[in-house]
């Protein structure tokens, strides 16, 4: 049954027409009540209501204010530039006089967070906004998103939609009302490149200029986004891979006024756009088309100008980056502020099924009791095994980059996120919003409304209490559940892998329409002459 049509002259409701200001008036109202009240003991006495990561951020920008290194301050692995942004109030004065609450550090940090927060959200909808008018004119009268169930039911506005999966989101709301810095340092500018790289509009004369100068600025954005937080380094191909499409795809339109191009040649020649409908699009069993294939990939990422210039832009701006932190704070940034990274490992608040391995690994390592050189073996095994998660991260990282990201840029960075999380190390709770923020911007390709879907969805959401559960056992009421906790981590672990399965077995691009009824436009080696 088709949605039913707004009537005329009706207008969005209050929530619909004002998300932007009704979410930040929501995050700043929680930002300002609900520390006072439980962190000073007021409400709940003993549970915290602020992040313990926001006082690391604000005992290094005191130390930045007076003059010496964020790194002063113990576990702080962060850019220095964040700690440097929340010191100014004190450099500059600001914390004083009538304002000065605001700019205290016990605020000033969190109505920072909680304003890029809200322009994470103002991205989501905008691009949500700009894939409905997209699929306006490719299908006619057809919506991206039918509303179907409850949606129909409470009469829910697209608008509305589009503003709950960010901006009333509690999740979100509580992560950055509690001091994390996520949605400035990661979220806003990954959704920033995503917006400025995922050009599907450039056409005509000028849409080659308009694709280099966006892959320059994009690059530039990706840039800022892995000095701050290294993961996004995992998107590089893939929004290299999805502009060398975009230009090729423009070079060929204008190629075809001249020329008879065939449009069976290219990449759908070799591998077909991404379909998970039980059809097998990968040469797994030809060697040689895998080889000739590879030699394409080559082509396509480092012989095409927007994807070269996008990597140039990227790597420079974070070597620039980097280079400014290691002179102003020493090596030390370079160390905790990036390289850490690579090799963390922490069994506190940690989702993943390899928690349990990690707790062990550093129990024998720090057992002073342990006889000649087995704490050190144990420490050389942790190290060298922490490295073992990243080789299925890597698997899934090359498929979808290749893959799927030339034809949908949304949906492969969300299967990208979702996959590199389920199989991290380590997982806390922020590292959620890594892919949920993505979600939106692909969720009118998936298949929501199945029976296969709200099983993976129910199983996931037992997994996760099931955590909850044990994980309160162990840390609040001190019971050596140990095993428990590690067997509700693998359920939560099988949960995701069973849901990203469902997704990508629901899903179904719509918004790709062109690209999929001409597949493989502009991506072959050799072109035939006229």
């Amino acid at each position: 049954m088709p949605p039913r049509p707004r009537p005329a002259g009706t207008q969005p409701g209050l929530f619909a027409s004002h998300p932007v200001a009704i979410g930040l008036l929501l995050r700043l109202l929680l930002t300002f009540a609900l520390p006072p009240l439980m962190d000073d003991g007021l409400l709940l006495p003993g549970v915290r209501y602020t992040d313990v990561d926001y006082d690391v951020f604000t005992d290094a920008a005191d130390h930045v204010a007076s003059g010496r290194s964020p790194y002063t301050r113990h576990t702080y692995r962060y850019t220095p530039f964040l700690a440097k942004l929340l010191a100014l109030p004190g450099e500059f004065g600001w914390d004083e006089g009538v304002m000065g609450v605001m700019f205290s550090r016990r605020y000033f940090g969190k109505i920072l967070f909680c304003m890029a927060d809200v322009i994470c959200g103002y991205i989501i909808v905008v691009l949500r906004r700009r894939g409905r008018q997209s699929s306006r004119q490719t299908d006619g009268n057809a919506t991206t998103e039918d509303k179907r169930g409850w949606m129909q039911l409470l009469d829910v506005s697209p608008e509305l939609i589009d503003a709950l999966w960010w901006l009333y989101n509690p999740l979100p709301i509580n992560i950055c009302t509690r001091g994390s810095a996520e949605s400035l340092v990661v979220l806003l500018p990954v959704l920033a490149t995503v917006a400025v790289a995922d050009a599907h509009s450039i056409q005509g004369r000028k849409g080659k200029l308009q694709i280099i100068a966006r892959a320059c600025f994009a690059g530039t954005l990706h840039g800022i986004g892995i000095h701050a937080k290294l993961y996004p380094v995992i998107y590089t191909v893939s929004f290299m891979a999805h502009l060398s499409r975009q230009q090729q795809r423009i070079e060929t339109a204008a190629r075809k006024t001249q020329r008879n191009i065939p449009n069976d040649a290219g990449w759908n020649y070799l591998l077909p756009p991404p379909s998970f409908r039980g059809t097998q699009t990968f040469p797994w069993r030809h060697p040689m088309r895998i080889l000739v294939l590879g030699a394409f990939w080559v082509q396509r990422l480092f012989f095409t100008l927007s994807s070269v210039l996008f990597l140039v832009f990227s790597t420079g701006t974070v070597a620039i980056l980097t280079y400014l932190a290691v002179h102003y704070y020493g090596e030390e940034a370079l160390e905790e502020g990036l390289l850490y990274h690579f090799r963390r490992v922490d069994h506190r608040h940690n989702y993943s099924m390899y928690w349990y391995w990690i707790y062990l690994a550093r129990g024998r390592a720090e057992v002073p009791q342990l006889a000649g050189n087995a704490a050190g073996n144990a420490t050389l095994a942790a190290s060298v095994w922490g490295y073992v998660p990243l080789i299925p991260q890597v698997l899934i990282l090359g498929f979808s980059s290749l893959g799927i990201a030339p034809y949908d840029l949304s949906f492969a960075l969300f299967c990208q996120t979702f996959a590199f999380v389920a199989f991290n190390k380590v997982i806390t709770a922020q590292y959620f919003t890594w892919y949920l923020c993505l979600l939106p911007l692909c969720s009118d390709r998936i298949r929501w409304n199945c029976k296969r879907m709200y099983i993976s969805l129910g199983v996931l959401i037992a997994s996760i209490v099931t955590w909850l559960l044990s994980a309160f056992t162990l840390e609040m009421l001190g019971w050596r559940s140990h095993r428990q906790v590690w067997m509700a981590s693998l359920l939560f672990f099988v949960a995701n892998v069973n849901l990203l399965r469902s997704i990508l077995a629901g899903y179904g691009p719509q918004r790709d329409a062109e690209a999929l009824s001409r597949p493989g436009e502009g991506w072959a080696a050799k072109k035939k002459a006229s």
